[in-house]
Order: structure tokens, then sequence, then C-alpha cells
């Protein structure tokens, strides 16, 4: 039977006896569910000095003010505890991924160093913070505490208001991420993400059918950063919702003004897996964005992965029938990577499939590529499916895909992903 939990008259808190068994309990919690936990201990500095100024009974109330603005800071499974006089602990059982103690951190940084009055005294609160992350740096539980004190004091030596990772390494890559996350974040406040798109062509007539729309950052510098830089930092949080929202919208106006100017290109879009899997989410901004635009005419096409729709797939084809509902089209991309069987096909109510574009990698050298090629067209129009063919390299390859009846494609055997000025300038030029 455990002893019961004695709080520290001040502050309100655990002590630090209760310390050893929350991490006993979280330690196996990690080990059992493969998941992630941190430990974050935080240090008051100058504590000295803002004692002599304010004397006990205002220390009491600083330390009872700091612990108050650490419990702002916990997350559901989290917990404080009172370390030592002017040390606390927050194990935080809430993260998911490791990059998420970050989140954490930041939020105990600006909580805990606004400034505050005191006995008549305005103190400007400085902290030192170490971070161990479970079970990655330890699973032994008398490491985690003494790994802690290594790194807050690697990190109360750097300066006030400093962090240190006992994982240096594993840091390195937590604040790159948490850079591009902030540099997301400002990319969307100044609004300087931009459109890229690539034009999709007939088979037939070689004329330009729609275009796919690719989401590409800006630097300060105005130079376009490449997705794999910025995407999967961006689907490992909220903000792919955010990007999402802004294509959707984006996308939109530039089909309202296309129209007006006389040009009828539908405009293909790629939804994140990430943006499926919140389908309410989803749902509502399509529902805004049809509301918005009701007096327009609807020539969006979403582009959802296989993979994702085969992960659930009476999830998947409720959401889906919704979405055809608001007047969009449905497009299956990497079509052909996710094994997709017949019966789920025939089910889903989609307009299109992109055959993905690993299948034409040395077509038609490759027989068994050019086979799978073949078949997935085959497939596809049995099936009354619009398809397209991504990444068109060369004339061979156009050829192997017109000879099997394949509807449209793209790639560079045309043209790369231009921004919309120059595609304009290209699409009036471009005679097929």
């Amino acid at each position: 039977m455990k002893e019961p939990i004695q709080y520290d008259p001040v502050t309100g808190l655990p002590d630090r006896a209760y310390l050893w068994s929350l991490l006993d309990d979280t330690l196996k919690q990690v080990l059992r569910n493969t998941s992630n936990a941190g430990v974050l201990l935080i240090q008051l500095n100058n504590m000295d000095d803002i004692k002599s100024r304010i004397g006990d009974e205002g220390t009491n109330e600083f330390l009872s003010l700091m612990a108050s603005r650490i419990k702002k800071c916990l997350w559901d499974l989290d917990t404080a505890v009172q370390f030592e006089n002017d040390r606390f602990v927050i194990v935080a059982n809430s993260i998911h991924k490791q990059e998420d103690i970050h989140t954490v951190l930041k939020k105990v940084q600006d909580y805990l160093t606004i400034e505050c009055e005191i006995m008549g005294k305005k103190i400007s609160p400085s902290t030192a913070v170490g971070v161990v992350l479970l079970p990655v740096d330890t699973t032994e539980i008398d490491e985690v505490m003494s790994f802690a004190g290594s790194a807050v004091q690697i990190a109360a030596s750097r300066g006030d208001n400093s962090y240190y990772y006992f994982n240096e390494e594993i840091g390195k890559i937590v604040e790159q991420q948490e850079v591009v996350k902030t540099s997301i974040l400002s990319t969307l406040a100044e609004e300087s993400f931009v459109l890229m798109l690539q034009p999709k062509i007939d088979i037939n007539s070689r004329k330009i059918c729609g275009v796919e729309a690719l989401v590409r950052m800006r630097d300060s510098e105005n130079n376009i950063i490449s997705p794999d830089e910025f995407i999967p930092v961006a689907e490992n949080s909220d903000l792919i919702l955010k990007i999402g929202d802004w294509v959707l919208e984006k996308a939109q106006s530039i089909n309202n003004g296309w129209k007006k100017a006389g040009i009828n290109l539908p405009i293909s879009i790629n939804i994140s897996d990430v943006q499926f899997k919140n389908g309410a989410s989803l749902l509502a901004s399509l529902h805004k964005l049809s509301r918005e635009n009701a007096d327009e005419s609807f020539d969006l096409i979403l582009e959802i992965s296989e993979n994702i729709i085969t992960h659930d797939v009476t999830l998947a084809s409720a959401l889906m029938s919704e979405i055809k509902s608001y007047g969009y089209q449905i497009s299956i991309d990497g079509f052909g990577s996710g094994f997709s069987s017949l019966s789920v096909l025939k089910d889903l109510k989609i307009d299109e499939i992109k055959i993905d574009r690993h299948f034409l990698d040395n077509v038609p050298s490759d027989e068994k590529n050019t086979a799978i090629l073949k078949s997935i067209i085959m497939l596809g129009k049995s099936m009354d499916f619009r398809v397209v063919a991504m990444g068109v390299e060369s004339e061979e390859q156009f050829e192997i895909i017109k000879s099997h009846d394949c509807d449209e494609f793209q790639g560079f055997l045309v043209s790369k992903p231009m921004v919309e000025t120059d595609f304009l300038d290209w699409y009036k030029n471009y005679n097929g």
C-alpha cells in the first residue's frame, strides 16, 4: 500500500517523497505502452537576492505564486512536485511525441518569467530548466533526477532563462523543429506561403485540362523552401490544419479569379493524412468555403492518399460521401501504393485515381513496372475512374500510358511546378 501524499505547506504541491513513486509509475507506463514522457527540473535563479529584498514571508508568497504558475502549465496527465526550496519538477505524462516536451518547456518559461510584485517590490523571475526524456534517456529511476540535475547545472551556467536537454542530440532536433514551427507561424501571419501550380495534360489532345496546387514556403530572403523541410514538422502538430485551410482558401480564390478571366481549369489540392484524420475539422473548413463561395462554381479536386483511405475504409467512405455532397471532386493520390482491393474501390465515391509515380520508374525498360502500370490503368478505366499518371518525364513513358488509354498526366515532360504568374504566362503560350 502506497504512503499517502504529503504536500508542501508553502506551495501546496506534493513533496519530493512522492516524486519517486510518480517516476516509478511513469517509467512502467512508457515501457508498457511504448510511449513517451518527459521530466523538467525547474530551478528558480537568484533566490538569495530575492529573499534579501522581500524577506521570508515575501519569499513564501513568491514560491506560492511560482507554484500556481507551474500548475497552469500542466496538461491532463502531468504532475508537478516541490523538489527543493528553489526547485520544482514536472513529470509530463501527456506528451505523445518527444518534441511535445518543448511545448511544455516554453510554456513554463513564458509563465514563470512574467514580472510580479511581492511585498511592494517588483520581481523579475529567472529560471534554468533541465530536460530528461523517457525512455530514450534512461529507464532507471535512480538516473532520472541525476540526469536532470546535470542538465539544469549546464542550463544555469548559460545565463538567465536557459534550458538544456540531457540528450543534446535530441535537444538539437527538437529545437530545430521548433524553429521550423515558428517559421511556419510567421509565414501564415505574413501570408508568405505560395502555391506552385503544375499542369495536368489531356493524353489525347495534349491540351491542359487542370493543375495541381503544391504548397511551398518562402524564407526570409524570399527563396522557396522544399516541402520536405516543413511538411513533416507541420504534420506533427496542428499547424498542418492551418496550412490546409490556407491552401483551400487560396486555391478557391485563384479558381474564382480565373473563371472571371475566362480560364476554366480545375485545381487539385492535396489533403494531408492529418487533415483527413481530423474529419470534423476538414468538413467544417469545406462547408465554410462552400458557404462563402455560394455564388461561385466549384472546380476543386481534393486528393486523398490511398494509404489513409485503406486504414479505415468505413470511416473514409462516410467522410468522402459528405465531401462529395459539398460539390468537390475526389481523387485517390498515390494509387497502387496501398494495394486497395476491388471491393474497397467499388464502394468509394471517387472521380479520379492518380497512379503513384513509383510505377513510372524506368518505364518502359523495367518490364515489371510497365506491366503493373498497364494493369492499374486498365483497372481504373474498367471502374469508370479518370486515370492520371504522375511523374511523366519522357516521350517513351507518355507513349506507354497513351497506348493504354490513360486519361491525363503531369510531369516534367511538359512542365515543372510554377508560381501563378509564371503559370499564366506559360498557359497563354502553351499550344499542346
